[in-house]
């Protein structure tokens, strides 16, 4: 079993809460944090020489490599971005104890 963490940028904490709740309700990810963004600049809109700051939130949901593809379908439905950050990294290491749990989590 492969244990990823979902990262999600998101627009402020209550957005990344809204969307972890959602995940966790529907049992796609064990558990999720909230870390709050004090700084964030990007060119916007694409290829323009306008750069856009902000603030926000990483949502990061702790799950299983097999529910990452209807994670993602179910944050793209309700995030405020046309173009949201969705991407994983696998988690290496984690104790076997963790992962039964996690697994028994994910549904």
């Amino acid at each position: 079993m492969k244990v990823i963490w979902v990262l999600v940028n998101c627009n402020s904490i209550n957005e990344a809460r809204k969307i972890g709740n959602k995940v966790l309700e529907k049992r796609l990810a064990a558990c999720f944090d909230v870390l709050s963004r004090n700084f964030t600049s990007y060119f916007w809109p694409p290829k323009s020489n306008k750069k856009e700051k902000g603030k926000g939130a990483l949502l990061i949901l702790e799950t299983t490599l097999n529910k990452y593809k209807k994670i993602k379908s179910e944050v793209e439905k309700i995030h405020s971005d046309k173009l949201p950050f969705i991407g994983h990294v696998e988690i290496k290491g984690t104790d076997i104890k963790y992962q039964k749990w996690l697994k028994e989590e994910v549904r």
